[in-house]
């Protein structure tokens, strides 16, 4: 995914950019820092511009909790118009959706729902309707379910009932009477009833080969109500009504009936008492009371399934943890580095000429992973590429630099030998400041193994060591303890299985 800016660049004045996170039809969104420390998310806005900074224009004074906060709009030396909103650093309803091709657990379902019913409902009794909503713009972050992109919302009156339809919301989830053009804010309640219904079976009631054809399924199908649950059956149904007047009147009166199925979701039923077919008109006029018959019995409940546990983002580590994980993972760098050690002597071909050299490449390589165990330990829940980070290990790569001079029998005192002195640890430290270290021990890294890091830090070891040309030091000995180096923390450094990618979805737009 290509985007206009890179990293490091500042497009908007007192905000620095540190990396795209996604393009939609209506421009692209950063993660970026402000001068003052503050992380925000910068939308670049593209497309039908008064479009979108119209809806953006309604919301900009909104505050609730289950809403992301639009913060500023503002305007480049370009031209150019950038919406500064809260950044959410959680996953997307639709993210959770592709783990669960059956559907969400009731649980997570209601949890869900009702964290976009309490934000849909704000903006409505605020005059505002979404037009956009889906599951890629409904967000959850610490629990906290997070409804966003307004760059589709207008102010609907009671004399504004008839609207343009340009741009309104993605296919799957349009209700019939935005064709046209004539909608209110019941295509919120339509396309919240679509979110429950994919919630609930894992795919949306309408799919299509193409935008047309699933629109016109909107228009004229009925959905296929088969595969939703009982208790949610009359719910849905009346969401999805073709006729906006036989839907509910608002997305509270909506939620109330969600919520008030929380208490019998796993209640079995009584068993119907059958009625007699038809009283037998007696030939006195004494009463007669007709037997009923006795009811079957009933049928035993079905077993539930437990619910499947999610995770609706990735478990925080406590300073304790980190702690244990840092000094294990510094523990197995040590018997790492003396399996790698022992293995490169047989396969060097002479190159190391006695136990010293040996002795030499494994203090320096544990010195070395340790020296980028430690702080990428700190780092890795943190975002960005700060020059600041290497600088640090610009530093950090100095000592380094200063044990090899000290292990290959030079004092660190002033000498006639302070060149060679000085080759060691400008060697360390432009090696340690060249690469992102801190990144082959990010538990979220994409892969737990990749062996760019391995080429990468033997390029730059041998580069620095035709440019730098230390006295008397091999040229081989900086090139081994940077590649063992990159290779170790990997394997001892934690990792996580990231999320699958949201799957795209198709928009459609009128003209």
């Amino acid at each position: 995914m290509k985007f206009s800016y890179c990293s490091g660049q500042r497009p908007l004045d007192g905000f620095t950019l540190k990396r795209g996170i996604g393009r939609g039809g209506f421009g692209e969104v950063y993660y970026a820092v402000s001068d003052g420390g503050k992380e925000v998310a910068l939308k670049l806005v593209r497309g039908d511009t008064q479009v979108e900074l119209r809806g953006v224009a309604h919301c900009l004074n909104l505050k609730h909790p289950n809403i992301i906060n639009l913060y500023d709009l503002r305007r480049d030396g370009q031209g150019d118009h950038w919406v500064v909103m809260e950044y959410v650093a959680g996953e997307t309803l639709g993210v959770v959706l592709n783990r669960h091709a059956e559907g969400l657990p009731r649980e997570l379902v209601r949890e869900w729902f009702l964290g976009l019913a309490r934000a849909v409902s704000y903006l409505h009794d605020h005059g505002i309707v979404h037009r956009d909503l889906k599951p890629g713009n409904v967000f959850i972050e610490n629990g906290m379910v997070k409804v966003g992109d307004y760059g589709l919302s207008k102010a609907m009156g009671a004399s504004k009932r008839t609207a343009q339809t340009q741009s309104v919301g993605t296919v799957h989830y349009m209700a019939p009477e935005i064709s046209t053009g004539n909608y209110n804010k019941q295509i919120d309640l339509y396309a919240a009833g679509v979110i429950l219904y994919e919630m609930l079976t894992g795919r949306p009631p309408f799919e299509g080969e193409s935008a047309g054809e699933i629109l016109m399924k909107h228009l004229t199908k009925p959905p296929d109500l088969s595969k939703l649950p009982n208790d949610y059956l009359p719910i849905v149904a009346k969401a999805l009504a073709k006729n906006p007047a036989q839907r509910y009147a608002s997305m509270a009166e909506m939620a109330r009936a969600v919520e008030s199925l929380t208490i019998t979701t796993h209640r079995v039923p009584a068993p119907a008492v059958p009625l007699p077919a038809k009283a037998v008109k007696p030939l006195r006029t004494v009463p007669v009371e007709v037997p009923l018959k006795p009811p079957p019995p009933p049928l035993p409940p079905k077993p539930v399934k437990p619910p499947e546990p999610v995770l609706t983002a990735l478990p925080a580590v406590t300073f304790r943890g980190q702690m244990l994980e840092l000094t294990s993972s510094m523990a197995l760098s040590v018997l790492f580095a003396a399996l790698a050690t022992t293995l490169w002597t047989a396969v060097s071909n002479g190159q190391v000429r006695d136990l010293n050299d040996l002795g030499t490449v494994f203090f320096l390589t544990v010195g070395a992973c340790w020296t980028i165990l430690v702080p990428g330990k700190f780092w890795t829940d943190r975002r960005g590429d700060s020059w600041s980070r290497r600088v640090i290990m610009m530093v950090f790569g100095a000592l380094v630099g200063i044990g090899a001079c000290w292990l290959d029998g030079w004092p660190l005192a002033v000498s006639s030998e302070w060149m060679t002195e000085a080759s060691y640890l400008s060697y360390y430290a432009l090696a340690f400041f060249a690469l992102r270290w801190w990144r082959m021990t990010d538990r979220r890294r994409p892969q737990r193994f990749s062996f760019a890091p391995l080429l990468a830090s033997g390029f730059w070891a041998w580069v620095l060591a035709l440019l730098i040309k230390p006295h008397s030091y091999p040229m081989w000995s900086g090139a081994v303890v940077l590649v063992l180096a990159s290779a170790i923390v990997q394997l001892v450094s934690p990792w996580e299985q990231p999320p699958p990618p949201a799957s795209k979805r198709l928009r459609l737009r009128y003209a």
